[in-house]
């Protein structure tokens, strides 16, 4: 009774904070997302390339190339004239992109020589540099027709040159975009939940020996345990409660952004985030314990805050970890809280088969490690100089 006496005490005070309220309930579990995932989001779809679009392209000398213009024409670019001046209009961003025809293009062709073009694009400019790739890859195409039918033409069979015929044959269901995106989610869940603590841990010990009224909560007749546990329940009533803002906010987001526009398969439904969440609630329990042994380590405000802003780097560790290393799901990193839910969380938006061993032993290693943290910050409020 005692430690929900002193956990509705820590929720009510910081509920009365701004800043706590700010990280827990809206940068975590709503600004973090939006700016994080919509920004990926975003530069996928700028990456990726609709061709069947259509698309306007300024063209000079076009009368010279019918052919290339009535090609362009069937791959969805409508032709129109140049500006007058082609390279302002596309330094200043008034058009895309210019297809300069050469005045030699036709009888360069009809030797058999090399037909000169000039793509002038802006590659500082997003768009222009998007629509640069698109005409680029469809006179690739035209290239290597022209090119089959000079060797035609010449009684040379064009698959001669073909000496190897090489097929990749991708087992993902998603590719490289998918699997980045799909490591957005646990990053998201992860951090949420550690701001969505990290001011009340703090607050809770180090702002309240400051504030002096430590001493006084310590000196009522109440079991320090009931005061840690009090104090942890209080932390992880805000982490839980960001994690599921979190939750509905990725749910939200995918839902304006639709992932199929970046051509993969990735699941972002209410199924799979559901899931997602409760594979990482054993984060929950330690990420709260984590936060409140750190808090009862330091002796100020300050010191708090630089010793948990260090602790940031173990959330993050996995992410870029997973990024740049291939470190497989394997029943060796199951134990390690925080690496073991990334893999999971991955997974499970992949639409893999998670072996019910890996989530014993991800669940097993977290609780255990919850466990020991708790007794060590048990330990910690028993020792006098946690008032000093």
């Amino acid at each position: 009774m005692n430690l929900f006496i002193v956990m509705f005490k820590e929720i009510v005070d910081n509920l009365r904070d701004r800043q706590t309220v700010f990280y827990a309930l809206l940068f975590g579990p709503v600004l973090l997302p939006l700016l994080l995932g919509g920004s990926m989001v975003a530069s996928f779809k700028q990456l990726s390339i609709d061709f069947d679009q259509i698309t306007r392209l300024s063209v000079v000398n076009a009368d010279k190339a019918p052919q290339l213009i009535e090609f362009l024409y069937s791959n969805n670019v409508d032709v129109d004239p140049a500006p007058r001046n082609v390279q302002s209009s596309v330094r200043y961003g008034d058009t895309l992109v210019v297809l300069e025809i050469k005045d030699d293009f036709a009888s360069a062709l009809r030797a058999g020589e090399p037909a000169p073009l000039t793509l002038h694009m802006n590659n500082a400019d997003k768009d222009s540099s998007k629509a640069a790739r698109r005409i680029t890859t469809l006179l690739r195409v035209y290239e290597q027709t022209i090119n089959a039918l000079r060797l035609q033409h010449r009684g040379i069979d064009p698959l001669t040159f073909d000496s190897l015929n090489i097929i990749q044959n991708d087992v993902s269901s998603d590719g490289a975009n998918g699997q980045l995106l799909a490591s957005i989610l646990p990053f998201l869940f992860i951090m949420s939940m550690v701001m969505g603590g990290f001011y009340l841990a703090i607050d809770t010990t180090a702002g309240e020996r400051e504030r002096q009224s430590l001493e006084p909560l310590l000196s009522l007749p109440l079991s320090r345990t009931a005061v840690v546990f009090g104090k942890y329940g209080a932390t992880l009533c805000f982490v839980t409660l960001s994690g599921l803002l979190t939750a509905l906010s990725i749910y939200t987001l995918f839902k304006l952004f639709p992932v199929e526009l970046m051509g993969g398969q990735i699941r972002f439904d209410g199924k799979t985030l559901t899931r997602a969440f409760l594979l990482a609630s054993p984060l929950l329990l330690f990420i709260s314990a984590l936060l409140i042994t750190v808090s009862a380590i330091t002796r100020s405000t300050k010191e708090a805050q630089t010793y948990l802003g260090l602790l940031m780097v173990i959330p993050m560790a996995p992410f870029f970890l997973l990024q740049f290393l291939n470190v497989r799901s394997t029943t060796m990193s199951m134990p390690i809280p925080m690496l073991s839910q990334y893999q999971l969380l991955e997974s499970t938006v992949l639409g893999d088969t998670i072996p019910w061993l890996h989530i014993a032993l991800s669940a097993a290693g977290t609780l255990i490690a919850t466990a020991v943290l708790l007794f060590l910050a048990s330990h910690l409020y028993r020792r006098e100089r946690l008032l000093h």
